[in-house]
């Protein structure tokens, strides 16, 4: 019988592709916020409401889908959009029909105040997600983001008083990229950023978040990732459960991410650094005639001292071994050896370079941030407001996932009776 390939429910370029008010639609259908307007609508109580709670959430959520930098822009966008009003639940024939930027403003500066509500819309959104998707969540794949800060230097040191304009959360840090030039020699070109790190974990395959955090730019990547782990989402029985693969770069490359991410009964799928010393090609395992190098190349050496590489037959989950084959007789690398080198998967295998591949999905996301969530250009000041923003973000993407699976433009079925 054929077996029938595990086709993709869910593809985010379709969402991409929509024009802007489709978009908003899906956006606004996929996002449960009542609990959060109930709140927002008790504290206003019986002041002025002009513009009501519900239709400034709106607003802002559609100048976020919009791609809009400023609020300054957006407004204009509101005075000659008749169709964004009405979507939006603005009524024409006010006597301000557009919001002030004051208004816009201080509604801001009341959701950053509720930062716990939105991690709760964006949890229940990924659980909903985990029951819409088959196989969501089975492969995860982790970065850090840098996102600069609109100031561009610290506020001055004797500086007491605080607002929206001034910045008193960001940080200096320096990103380091190792190279070898055309002559072989290692090289060293550093990036300086002064702001923000958005950390992030999402699914592979629909390259949506599951989990996410913002710091200042000096804050330990491993340390956020380990704790995203932890997240109200990935710390779930049943969703560890689902969980396969955790994928990250070199710069998470460490024993300690290696036995955080095995802790939670995940397989680390993580590129290596050199950290061996110059001039060490290649290590002895124990007291055998197997070497292998940095990247997890094993080598049988002969009595002649020749090495032959030695071909992966794959791993024994009771023995948390490799196993390696040498002119048909089994070798066992126990992967406590060293763990770095040796994952439970192994570097030098095809499987191991054909999940590795998925990690780009999480640099699709980033890029995503970047280019139609506006955070390569923005104008936000202070640690609140950027972890709002980037949680807004978050949740329009996967709203807009949420609403394009709901309105059944796409057909949810698992073609594994199929097979």
């Amino acid at each position: 019988m054929a077996i029938i390939p595990q086709t993709s429910i869910f593809d985010y370029t379709e969402i991409e592709e929509l024009g802007d008010l489709k978009r908003l639609r899906l956006a606004l259908e996929g996002i449960d916020d009542e609990k959060l307007m109930l709140k927002l609508e008790a504290k206003r109580k019986n002041g002025r409401n002009d513009y009501p709670v519900r239709v400034m959430w709106n607003l802002l959520i559609a100048s976020i889908v919009f791609s809009h930098k400023t609020i300054e822009s957006f407004r204009r966008e509101l005075s000659r959009n008749s169709q964004l009003r009405k979507e939006c639940g603005l009524i024409d024939g006010g006597k301000n029909l557009v919001p002030s930027s004051g208004v816009f403003s201080r509604f801001i500066k009341t959701l950053t105040e509720e930062e716990e509500e939105i991690t709760q819309i964006f949890t229940a959104q990924v659980e909903g997600l985990y029951g819409l998707i088959p196989n969501f969540g089975q492969k995860l794949a982790g970065d850090g983001k840098y996102i600069d800060s609109y100031a561009k230097k610290e506020a001055p040191k004797d500086q007491t008083a605080t607002d929206c304009r001034t910045e008193n959360d960001a940080k200096w840090s320096v990103k380091e990229y190792h190279y070898q030039d055309k002559s072989g020699k290692n090289q060293v070109k550093k990036e300086y950023h002064f702001g923000f790190k958005a950390h992030i974990i999402c699914d592979v395959d629909t390259e949506l978040p599951l989990a996410y955090s913002v710091t200042a730019a000096t804050a330990d990547e491993k340390h956020e990732m380990a704790n995203l782990l932890k997240s109200p989402i990935l710390s779930k029985k049943e969703h560890r459960k689902t969980a396969k693969y955790m994928l990250l770069d070199r710069g998470y490359d460490s024993t300690e991410m290696i036995r955080a991410i095995k802790g939670a009964g995940i397989i680390p799928v993580i590129d290596i650094r050199n950290c061996w010393k110059d001039g060490e090609e290649t290590k002895q395992y124990k007291d055998t005639d197997i070497i292998y190098n940095y990247k997890g190349d094993v080598f049988f050496v002969d009595d002649e001292g020749k090495q032959h590489k030695m071909k992966y037959k794959g791993y024994d989950r009771q023995k948390k071994c490799l196993r390696y084959s040498h002119e048909g007789k089994i070798y066992k690398i126990y992967v406590s050896y060293d763990e770095r080198v040796f994952l439970p998967i192994a570097r030098d295998s095809a499987k191991y370079k054909r999940i590795y591949k998925g990690r780009t999905a999480v640099e699709r996301l980033n890029g995503r941030l970047d280019r139609d969530y506006m955070f390569e250009e923005h104008c936000i000041r202070g640690l609140k407001k950027m972890t709002l923003m980037v949680g807004l973000s978050m949740i329009i993407m996967n709203g807009m996932a949420v609403g394009k699976l709901k309105n059944g433009k796409e057909k949810i079925r698992s073609l594994k009776n199929a097979a």
